[in-house]
C-alpha cells in the first residue's frame, strides 16, 4: 500500500523548472508528427536533448542531424548554442525548443530553414495578443494539437526512469513553411492515431 501511495505522489509531482528549459516529450508526440507531416530533405533538431525527435524522423526514413547546447545523447552531432549558429545543418528544423527562448529560436529558425520549421510549443502560443500578431506575420501553415495532453517532465526525471502522470498543459506542433501565405489549418494528433 505504501509503495502505491509513493508512486502516485511521484506521478502527481509538479517538477521544478529545469535551468536550461530541458523538457522531454513522450515518444508518441514525435511519431504522430512524422505520420501526419511530410518533409523534403534532412531534419535538424537544434535542441535535440535525448534525440526523440530525431529517432522518430529516422524511423520515418528521413536523414537527421542534431545539436544542443549540452551533449545529452548520441543524437547530438555538435555542441553549439543554436542562436549562435548561422549555417543550416538541415533543410527542415524540427524541435522541442527551450520554452523560455522559443520565440528567439523561432525567429532564428525561420531565417535558417529552407523548408519547414516545426516546433513543439504550448497551445497558449496562439492566444496572446502580442504573440498572435507576431504569428500572423509568419508563414504558419498548420497547428497539430496533441491529445491527450502530453506530460513533459524535465530531462533528469526521464533519465531517472520516473514515469510521469498525465499532462496539465496543452501542447501542439506548430508548422511553418517557407513561402506559405494564408490562414493556418488546425488538426488533432491523437496518441492512439
Amino acid at each position: 500500500m505504501k509503495h502505491s501511495a509513493e508512486k502516485k505522489e511521484l506521478k502527481a509531482h509538479i517538477w521544478e523548472r529545469h535551468p536550461e528549459d530541458w523538457y522531454v516529450e513522450p515518444h508518441w508526440c514525435n511519431r504522430r508528427l512524422f505520420e501526419a507531416e511530410e518533409f523534403d530533405g534532412a531534419i535538424w533538431d537544434p535542441a535535440c536533448g535525448l534525440g526523440r525527435v530525431l529517432h522518430a524522423a529516422e524511423c520515418a526514413g528521413l536523414p537527421t542531424t542534431g545539436s544542443d547546447i549540452v551533449e545529452r545523447s548520441a543524437f547530438c552531432d555538435k555542441v553549439i548554442d543554436f542562436l549562435e549558429c548561422y549555417t543550416p545543418r538541415g533543410r527542415n528544423i524540427v524541435s522541442n525548443p527551450p520554452f523560455g527562448r522559443a520565440e528567439e529560436f523561432l525567429r532564428h529558425a525561420l531565417r535558417l530553414a529552407d523548408g519547414k520549421v516545426v516546433f513543439l510549443l504550448p497551445l497558449s502560443w496562439l492566444t496572446g495578443a502580442k504573440r498572435s500578431r507576431f504569428l500572423e506575420a509568419t508563414p504558419l501553415c498548420r497547428v497539430h494539437i496533441l491529445a491527450p495532453r502530453p506530460s513533459m517532465p524535465p530531462g533528469p526525471v526521464v533519465e531517472a526512469n520516473i514515469e510521469p502522470g498525465g499532462g496539465t498543459k496543452d501542447f501542439a506542433w506548430f508548422v511553418w513553411q517557407r513561402g506559405f501565405e494564408g490562414n493556418p489549418e488546425v488538426h488533432f494528433l491523437r496518441r492512439d492515431g
